[in-house]
């Protein structure tokens, strides 16, 4: 009896594991996670541009990443019981918000340099 009692023990604790129907890709979920993690961060910055992100529901990016609210969470909870694949999830986030941070650094630089040749220009 308690061999039995265990077996069911490990074989339901396993199965809460396995992956759902209808689960993201890793791709899919860093997109979905850099945009949420983006929307958030905005929030807390209130300025003077039509582009405010903090006013974005989570309903649009549901429907801009074609997913619903459960899918993603049960995609959430799948990746995060499986430690490897969520840091390569946000390893994968990480470098894409480098890559988009060193692409704005380089603009303003760019413009900077501009800005510096035009008044050197007209002395």
């Amino acid at each position: 009896m308690k061999k039995l009692l265990i077996f069911l023990l490990i074989f339901f604790s396993c199965s809460e594991n396995s992956k759902p129907d209808n689960l993201m890709s890793e791709n899919q979920m860093v997109d979905f996670l850099f945009d949420i993690n983006i929307i958030n961060s905005s929030r807390a910055f209130r300025n003077i541009s039509d582009l405010n992100y903090y006013n974005i529901k989570d309903t649009f990016l549901y429907k801009l990443h074609n997913i619903d609210s459960l899918q993603f969470v049960n995609s959430n909870k799948y990746y995060s019981s499986k430690p490897k694949k969520y840091l390569r999830i946000y390893s994968k986030m990480q470098k894409k918000m480098i890559a988009i941070r060193d692409s704005i650094d380089l603009e303003l630089q760019n413009s900077t340099q501009k800005i510096k040749d035009s008044l050197n220009n007209t002395n």
